[in-house]
């Protein structure tokens, strides 16, 4: 019988326990132990079986740890990951790395000193959907892609916001929680960006951060796209909608994501290739096609990739550098929207 890997739990919220229902289910990696100081967390974690702790540092020295997966929020990110790494325990923290790319460069730095891996949890990487996009843009099956356009709008209730008051202040808008992953997509996709547009709109519900903002991304390969995003508006278009990634969602069949190239374009995620059957042209005859692949969970995906960072089987596919250089990115959003200036990304 192969040897599991033992995992702590940092944080038993909303994405923490989907950490934990999916690591209950691996058959690499198995949850040991929980830690969070809320109360009703050691209820939690009797009712799953594993051991509590109140803290990080209760549990890495009582429990026997091969990984730590970090979902606290982002202003504790550093706290907790400059931790792992001086215990020299690997870790999945959740994204965004941190709450600003100074924080998330000292995570970086941190790691690649230590020789510590800390993979970033922008799970959806590891989707399939995700991985064909990226091979039908590399390998030029739409031509050069010259544009893109990426939606992300869905409407979170006042209870989502009522359940941890942290997602009402600065830095916790949609930009940070929901376009980060679009950005980590589309640099996937598309390669580096050096420069960005943005306006935002402060909130209606009288948060501290923004409810809609609007970019537009320059990359380093001269693709220019844009990206809306915006948690007050009730739509189809949205990754959680439309990938079918989580059951938690209401599934649509519509696609949030375009790429546009000189010989054709893509949806995602429904992978639907638009070309011209004979010559291009506005004039000729445009038809369909769509790529087939086998889902996967990528929460699944993301445990099984850590395992096997942990074994040293595979280098991170989305390291603390990765997450560093999307923080850029989103502090480029934020200050080209103060501003009214575009933004280059050093």
């Amino acid at each position: 019988m192969k040897k599991l890997v033992n995992l702590g739990l940092l944080g038993v919220g909303l994405i923490g326990k989907r950490h934990a229902e999916i690591i209950l289910k691996s058959k690499d990696a198995k949850l040991v132990a929980v830690a969070d100081p809320d109360p009703t967390a050691e209820k939690y974690a009797k009712e799953i079986g594993v051991d509590y702790f109140s803290n990080l540092s209760e549990m890495i020295s009582s429990s026997s740890l091969d990984g730590v997966i970090i979902a606290t929020p982002n202003n504790l990110h550093v706290e907790h990951g400059l931790e792992c790494i001086q215990k020299r325990i690997p870790s999945l923290i959740e994204k965004p790395l941190a709450s600003s790319a100074n924080d998330a460069e000292i995570i970086s730095r941190a790691a690649q000193d230590n020789s510590v891996a800390v993979l970033v949890g922008h799970h959806r990487r590891h989707n399939p959907i995700i991985r064909a996009a990226k091979k039908i843009v590399a390998a030029g099956e739409i031509g050069d892609v010259r544009s893109f356009h990426a939606n992300c709008w869905l409407f979170k209730p006042d209870e989502y916001f009522e359940e941890s008051i942290w997602r009402t202040k600065k830095g916790a808008g949609p930009v940070s929680v929901n376009l980060v992953h679009d950005i980590d997509l589309l640099r996937y996709i598309c390669g580096e960006v050096v420069s960005v547009q943005a306006q935002t709109i402060k909130s209606r519900r009288g948060h501290e951060n923004e409810d809609v903002a609007s970019v537009l991304l320059k990359f380093d390969s001269d693709i220019v796209g844009t990206i809306s995003v915006s948690d007050t508006i009730v739509s189809p278009w949205s990754w959680e909608l439309t990938a079918k990634e989580n059951p938690a969602y209401p599934p649509t069949s519509e696609s949030c994501y375009l790429f546009g190239g000189d010989h054709g374009s893509l949806s995602v995620p429904d992978l639907t290739i638009w070309k011209n059957k004979d010559k291009r042209g506005w004039w000729e005859p445009i038809e369909s096609s769509k790529h087939s692949i086998i889902t996967t969970d990528p929460l699944m995906n993301q445990i099984d990739h850590f395992c096997s960072v942990i074994k040293g089987i595979k280098a991170p596919l989305i390291s603390a550098e990765e997450g560093l250089k999307n923080l850029r990115v989103l502090e480029g959003i934020y200050e080209s929207a103060e501003s009214g200036e575009t933004f280059k990304i050093t």
